[in-house]
């Protein structure tokens, strides 16, 4: 009614004053043009639902707000199929990369890909939404970058905040993350920044060397694009504790986070005397290095490594 009455009114004018504007009808296409957009805002807005309006399961505080946690595949998450567990489940935390702080349904197919190779046996999987992102599973409280440029000390420290928290949730023995792309860059700050937050980590192709990085993606873009809001992993390197272990995995076919990046990284930390490895995935990119196949044998070595040790 409200429609056919902005019309009538429009026609009206148009024949009391003698206007030669659009007709009725053109006049029409527009406003239905304008309440598709409008219907179209409305519904997004309904789609999307905050962390801290989510079920308790699906939402972890974060220290300022909160953080939306998902579970690619239930019974990862809630033991299902592991009914007799005998100790505290490893929880394996996914740590998605940079898309201009709005994740998409495909982020997410790709990510249960990810989670199916690597579920395993006395393990709780979850996947975390990074501060200030958008997501079809529930936005994440915080600010997020749409230029990307956000690995910043606030956006860590509220990660660190989340995985100490998760840890208590699930009764976890351990805590390993699994990051790619600028998720790999954060997990590498959390280890120097708060390591008791986590105790190993898995960087598939890491900007662990956030300055040369930019600069490589500047040249390839034929511009030049510094993050001065990001932390760089290699200054927290001297932090990084002994106790932690660490794999970086970087596609031979990856020409956005070089291999030379996570390896510099790697080398570092290594000489620290910590337990840190980089391998280089034959024939993968950037992308698909998430469906890489020797991430469950990598998981559970170093699962492995990080039990073995003695207390």
């Amino acid at each position: 009614m409200l429609f056919m009455a902005m019309v009538n009114f429009y026609s009206a004018t148009n024949d009391r004053r003698g206007l030669k504007l659009a007709s009725p009808l053109k006049f029409a296409s527009l406003i239905q043009i304008f309440f598709t957009f409008v219907l179209i805002i409305f519904a997004q807005g309904a789609q999307a639902q905050g962390c801290a309006s989510l079920p308790q399961d699906r939402s972890i505080a974060d220290g300022k707000g909160c953080l939306t946690v998902w579970s690619p595949s239930a019974h990862t998450a809630n033991g299902k199929d592991q009914p007799n567990q005998a100790s505290p489940p490893v929880l394996v935390v996914l740590l998605h990369g940079d898309s201009g702080g709005g994740l998409a349904q495909r982020h997410l197919d790709r990510w249960a890909k990810t989670a199916n190779i690597l579920s395993g046996p006395n393990q709780t999987l979850v996947f975390l939404v990074r501060p200030g992102y958008r997501s079809p599973v529930g936005d994440s409280s915080g600010w997020a970058n749409p230029h990307d440029d956000d690995y910043t000390a606030g956006n860590v420290a509220r990660v660190a905040t989340a995985l100490q928290n998760l840890r208590v949730r699930y009764n976890a023995s351990k805590v390993i993350v699994v990051g790619h792309s600028g998720g790999a860059a954060i997990t590498a700050l959390l280890l120097g920044r708060f390591p008791s937050s986590l105790d190993g980590a898995i960087l598939l192709g890491c900007p662990c060397d956030v300055p040369p990085w930019r600069q490589h993606r500047g040249a390839q873009r034929g511009r030049q694009t510094p993050w001065p809001n990001s932390l760089n992993p290699m200054d927290a390197v001297a932090n990084i504790p002994t106790d932690k272990v660490v794999l970086a995995v970087t596609g031979s076919l990856d020409d956005n986070t070089l291999p030379l990046f996570a390896q510099a990284w790697i080398s570092a930390v290594s000489a620290r005397g910590v337990n840190a490895r980089f391998i280089l995935a034959p024939d993968l990119d950037h992308t698909n290095i998430l469906l890489w196949p020797g991430l469950s044998e990598q998981l559970r070595q170093t699962i492995n490594n990080l039990t073995s040790r003695a207390p």
